[in-house]
């Protein structure tokens, strides 16, 4: 995913730019100036909010006020990190065609694997556990591989050399489990979060560096 460090560090020195700011009708627009860089906007409606830009776009619908529902997730960027990928990813209406809302974690699939199989192995005397747990090593098993179904297929089809059986061959109900929040996706959900901030900022009249020195002092 795309984390908070790595977010911040794309979006140092953009600036906020109010293109409409009518009630519930708002244009927004981020960005270095003279750049177009991890540029974003942010547009809202009755019922709906849309971001578009540099690194993907996506539409949300929940309430009326769209940013009240992405401010009730807790906007101090500054203090902490509290986006809520899987329960936002449900509220989408429309998914960025480059960049999806899902994809494929390797780590997952590896600290799944390895769990099922430790699971399975603990019915085996401990020369048995060790030679299929090698044999698991070595065929790669417990390694994940580029897609999900490259690696559905490589767990549901491994054959344990002492019995014969195939242990994983029921692995693909994992399949939703395997996947997460898409990179694009999550630094989308991270820039409509920052850039309410940064909009509640301008109306309450301060900055952003206004706002950082009186958290630092803890009067934010």
């Amino acid at each position: 995913m795309a984390d908070q460090k790595r977010f911040l560090d794309d979006v140092r020195g953009h600036r906020l730019t109010i293109e409409l700011d009518q009630g519930v009708h708002r244009s927004l627009y981020f960005g270095r100036p003279g750049a177009s860089a991890y540029h974003f906007r942010l547009n809202t409606w009755p019922g709906h909010l849309a971001i578009s830009g540099d690194c993907g776009s996506y539409t949300f619908s929940r309430m009326r006020d769209m940013f009240k529902f992405f401010r009730d997730a807790g906007p101090d960027y500054t203090r902490e990190d509290r986006i809520n990928p899987n329960y936002w990813r449900e509220k989408l209406e429309s998914v960025d065609r480059r960049g999806g809302e899902a994809e494929f974690s390797a780590e997952r699939y590896e600290q799944t694997i390895r769990s099922d199989m430790n699971l399975w192995v603990e019915q085996f005397d401990k020369p048995d556990q060790d030679r299929i747990l090698k044999a698991a090593e070595d065929d790669d098993l417990l390694e994940a591989c580029e897609t999900l179904d490259q690696s559905l297929s490589k767990a549901c089809g491994w054959k344990c050399p002492v019995t014969g059986e195939y242990p994983n061959a029921d692995f693909w109900e994992h399949s939703s489990h395997l996947m997460q929040p898409s990179f694009r996706l999550v630094w989308c959900m991270r820039a409509i979060q920052w850039g309410i901030k940064r909009y509640d900022l301008h109306h309450q009249g301060r900055t952003q560096a206004d706002h950082d020195r009186r958290v630092l002092k803890g009067a934010a």
